[in-house]
């Protein structure tokens, strides 16, 4: 029910097909079976293929508990997996809640620092509260209007956007033109602006690893 999920997600369709992204949902039809699902589990977690983080707990009682739990699993190789390769396109769908775009792209390869500079030039929310953020696009987002960069990084690939959400058509599509536009500007962003740019990149690199996800 949530438009920028669905958004988000049909963005990771379009961009590489399969393989990638954290859905939600299930597809409404499948080819797979329960045997191949179980087929799988079998090759997968083994001793070779699970990593384990611990937070609050002594290693000696996490050792001893993951023996006892996990200490039957087989051995096995890491699963092959063919490199991810990007394709693109265009869809629209009906939808009930706010009025949702996104527009972006995918790059295959490592995660780059360009791209998280780019996310943090584009983004209009501001530093401080009450005020009104720097990026290009902030003066231009209607009332009402939102827009935020997504850069989700994976092991070979990347997806990068902005997702825009408007309780109105026109909202969006003035919203929207904002931000392409600024996406479009970004190529020449140079001295003071991209210095700006590079340290709000760096300090939301710095910050994300103060939460369990950052681990």
């Amino acid at each position: 029910a949530d438009p920028a999920t669905h958004a988000l997600e049909l963005a990771h369709t379009l961009a590489f097909r399969n393989g990638l992204g954290n859905s939600l949902f299930g597809p409404a039809h499948s080819h797979l079976t329960a045997e191949d699902v179980q087929a799988f589990a079998k090759s997968a977690f083994a001793s070779g293929n699970v990593a384990v983080l611990g937070s609050g707990i002594d290693a000696g009682a996490l050792e001893a508990l993951l023996e006892k739990s996990l200490g039957k699993l087989g051995a096995s190789t890491a699963s092959a997996a063919s490199a991810s390769a990007y394709f693109g396109g265009e869809t629209r769908v009906d939808a009930t809640g706010p009025q949702t775009v996104f527009v972006g792209f995918g790059s295959t390869g490592a995660s780059s620092a360009e791209l998280a500079v780019l996310a943090a030039h584009l983004d209009p929310t501001p530093s401080v509260k009450w005020s009104q953020g720097t990026s290009s696009i902030a003066a231009a987002v209607p009332a009402g209007a939102s827009v935020r960069p997504v850069l989700l990084p994976y092991s070979d690939a990347s997806l990068f956007g902005l997702l825009i959400q408007g309780q109105t058509s026109a909202d969006v599509k003035t919203a929207g033109k904002a931000a392409v536009d600024a996406l479009k500007s970004a190529g020449a962003l140079k001295g003071e602006d991209l210095q700006k740019a590079v340290a709000k990149a760096k300090f939301t690199a710095a910050t994300s690893f103060e939460g369990r996800d950052g681990l």
